[in-house]
């Protein structure tokens, strides 16, 4: 076991308690990909965070809450925004709403905005490091910033080594690709950030009809053109790769003779490909691979955050 990696026991989860406490900076999983996180509240900490992961300032955090509760004493939800939380927290969605005054957040995690943007996580682990630190934890992605998202310890450790004080292990990830984001602030709703909740799944629980942001300003996470990126050269939408190219696909019919294919999904299970996708892309990096090709994407359900996050990962 690497040093900085550890079970996420109970001893470890308090240990990781104090680092925060002590305006540290720790690695832990939640139902997405890993965090890298610290507390919301303490400005010194959350500039590490930007410094370990050599992150655009202008790029704001997501703020993690153990309850619909804690959120609501740092932001401004309103009805579509209770309507969205009630009906996907804890989970996978992470709601773009106004900033309460004098919040206790300081304004380094949210860069500036008057915006802010709020999760309950569904991860054990992340809840209980939550629920012992008894305040809002800001955490970005574990990795560096605009490299592939980390979906194990190991990923955590490849980028920052001993940079981070822990990182706790908690196995893969469940669903291996970022939260969805949504801005509730108005009722023009829209999807800041395709993710692993989708917005026929948003539909079909609250009736509440979504639109794609086309805006040019920086509001949550994920918005960066160049974003997701292994270090190969990546080719999307690829139906014949080239002979030096690692060809990724999925499906029964896209099992063809290229020498260097991997299928992540032979049944075309779309989640089990966005589980598997950053893990093999990181694989990839690791083998010093220099040419990516990926086969077309269905662009319907957890195909969108898929192919939002190929796209950016080709640029």
């Amino acid at each position: 076991m690497k040093k900085t990696i550890y079970k996420a026991s109970n001893v470890n989860i308090n240990k990781a308690v104090d680092i925060l406490n002590e305006s540290g900076v720790i690695a832990f999983p939640t139902e997405t990909v890993y965090g890298l996180g610290g507390d919301a509240s303490c400005e010194s900490s959350i500039k590490k965070i930007y410094i370990i992961k050599n992150r655009p300032l202008h790029n704001p955090l997501i703020i993690h809450v153990a309850s619909l509760e804690e959120a609501k004493m740092i932001g401004k939800l309103n009805n579509t925004a209770m309507k969205m939380a009630k009906a996907f927290w804890p989970g996978p969605l992470t709601l773009l709403v106004e900033k309460k005054r004098n919040n206790g957040i300081t304004p380094a995690a949210t860069s500036n905005l008057d915006s802010i943007a709020i999760r309950v996580p569904s991860n054990p682990i992340i809840l209980k490091i939550l629920n012992t630190f008894g305040k809002p934890i800001a955490a970005p992605s574990a990795n560096l910033s605009g490299t592939v998202s980390a979906t194990n310890a190991s990923h955590v450790f490849d980028d920052f080594g001993d940079d981070i004080e822990m990182i706790l292990d908690g196995d893969k990830c469940a669903h291996g690709i970022e939260s969805t984001i949504v801005d509730v602030r108005s009722e023009n709703i829209q999807i800041l950030r395709e993710g692993a909740i989708t917005k026929d799944q948003i539909f079909k629980i609250t009736k509440l009809q979504l639109d794609a942001y086309d805006g040019h300003k920086i509001l949550s996470p994920g918005q960066l053109k160049k974003h997701y990126s292994p270090k190969a050269r990546v080719r999307i939408n690829v139906k014949r790769p080239n002979a030096d190219e690692y060809f990724i696909t999925f499906g029964e019919k896209n099992n063809n003779n290229h020498i260097n294919t991997i299928n992540l999904s032979s049944t075309g299970d779309m989640h089990k490909f966005a589980h598997r996708l950053y893990a093999c892309l990181r694989d990839l990096d690791s083998m010093n691979i220099k040419k990516i090709a990926i086969s077309p994407i269905p662009h319907q359900g957890i195909g969108r955050a898929i192919n939002d996050r190929i796209k950016r990962a080709s640029k």
